[in-house]
């Protein structure tokens, strides 16, 4: 299966079932002092306060028995906004835990981990990994830990083997990369690891990620499903291309005839607005989550739904 799909990462990762995966991959990504040992899944909608704030939909979201939380998100789709919507995320969950009342005091907040893995890049020199904190800028000096955000930018791996790979949360990048290519064999991929000299505990870790990536061992109606999101991927994707296409077509077009610069850049996003309302309205009569026509369109629900 292409972990990467909405239903597949949170099968593979946000299930209570496969918990032993979500354990595994945040050590991975995190190397904590002291391992996590156990995660408490939490509810992925965050309702705001008053109904003129966007409301947020979360990937994963679940804390440790330290009461640290953690967020993963993963984005296909190329959101030029996605800093301002990770930090935004970032904010709304640790904003969840403030509490009423007096007992409540600032101490009692922990440390929120954002994990926000990107089927693209979003600077223009980009690096496989980002590791963001709050730091003085004088003397360069950490102010806090109580936020952390890690953005992957997954086309900046270029590791063809486990080999290639410099660090271990780079082979599990590996593997889910090998997964969504579907170039390789599961079997082909558990000897790699075989080969490698990891620890037999990070090899089991690997092993069960792998094992639960295989369409053939999904009950029949995860396959249903699978085979849903996998359509729903195909068709939102084969939009975007075509409607990238003609508004690239259109705004050339119109910057050719106004002969101006600002001619090209009013009709290019004139074309894109259009485009993007049009192919939400398209998703939405096929049925498709309102979230879903967001995440991949960038446009408001409200305005989805008022389509």
């Amino acid at each position: 299966m292409n972990p990467f799909l909405d239903w597949c990462f949170k099968y593979l990762f946000g299930t209570e079932e496969n918990k032993p995966n979500l354990i595994g991959f945040l050590n991975l990504m995190l190397m904590p002092q002291s391992p996590i040992v156990d995660v408490e899944f939490m509810n992925n909608e965050s309702l705001p306060s008053s109904p003129d704030i966007k409301e947020c939909v979360f990937d994963i979201v679940c804390k440790d028995q330290n009461g640290d939380r953690y967020l993963i998100e993963v984005q296909n789709g190329k959101m030029i906004e996605i800093k301002d919507r990770i930090i935004y995320y970032t904010c709304r969950l640790m904003d969840r835990m403030g509490k009423r009342g007096s007992g409540w005091n600032y101490s009692d907040i922990k440390r929120v981990y954002t994990i926000c893995l990107m089927n693209f890049t979003f600077e223009s020199n980009p690096k496989l990994r980002r590791d963001i904190q709050l730091y003085d800028i004088d003397d360069n000096t950490l102010f806090s830990d109580k936020i952390n955000i890690i953005m992957l930018q997954l086309p900046c791996l270029k590791a063809e083997s486990l080999g290639e790979c410099k660090a271990n949360y780079e082979l599990l990048l590996y593997l889910l990369k090998e997964r969504q290519a579907g170039m390789k064999t599961i079997d082909e991929l558990k000897q790699e690891i075989a080969n490698t000299t990891l620890p037999q505990k990070t090899k089991e870790v690997f092993y069960r990620v792998l094992d639960t990536a295989d369409v053939g061992s999904l009950s029949e109606k995860d396959q249903m499903r699978y085979e849903s999101a996998l359509k729903n991927y195909l068709d939102t994707m084969s939009c975007i291309e075509y409607a990238t296409v003609k508004v690239r077509e259109e705004g050339k077009a119109e910057g050719k005839a106004e002969g101006k610069a600002e001619g090209l850049a009013e009709g290019k996003a004139e074309g894109e607005s259009m485009a993007k309302a049009s192919i939400a309205k398209s998703m939405k009569a096929e049925g498709m989550d309102v979230a879903l026509i967001s995440r991949y369109t960038g446009l408001p629900v409200e305005q989805i739904e008022a389509l």
